[in-house]
């Protein structure tokens, strides 16, 4: 159940060094992706006009996603939101460059996090609260605010 909620309860250093290789790898791949994610912005045909490998990106994206996710969930068990909300919160500081948004939304996910499980630890409401669910009950009003709001400025 505490992975299924997610939880940074009673994690060790040496679970954190386990993980860290394949997480460094994926954000550095993750990290080659910035200039062909600016261009897939446009769409992409205009992209492989660009010169960008579609491809490559492609690949690039799946297996640094799915190394770093993984390899982070494996450890903490299922935290929703966090990846979602950071981007979305960082974009009107940033701009709307993908590759502008990549390490700010990194850091802002990484603090969102650390709020979230300080919360968690204050908050008494029994048992413990598991990481998962204070997020979920942030994270979903905020996406219907966003759903709201983008319908209202979409034309």
């Amino acid at each position: 159940m505490t992975w299924l909620m997610g939880s940074l309860a009673d994690r060790s250093w040496v679970q954190v060094f386990l993980v860290t290789p394949f997480i460094l790898l994926g954000c550095t791949m993750l990290l080659f992706t910035a200039r062909g994610i600016d261009a897939l912005a446009l769409g992409e045909a205009q992209a492989q006009s660009l010169g960008v490998d579609l491809r490559r990106l492609y690949l690039l994206a799946i297996f640094g996603t799915a190394l770093a996710t993984g390899a982070s969930t494996a450890v903490t068990g299922v935290v929703g939101f966090i990846g979602l909300v950071a981007p979305h919160l960082v974009r009107p500081l940033m701009g709307h460059q993908p590759s502008r948004i990549l390490l700010p939304a990194a850091l802002s996910g990484a603090l969102l996090l650390l709020f979230a499980d300080v919360a968690t630890r204050l908050i008494h409401v029994g048992t413990e609260m598991k990481l998962g669910v204070l997020t979920s009950l942030i994270g979903t009003p905020f996406f219907f605010w966003l759903v709201v709001r983008l319908r209202k400025t979409a034309p």
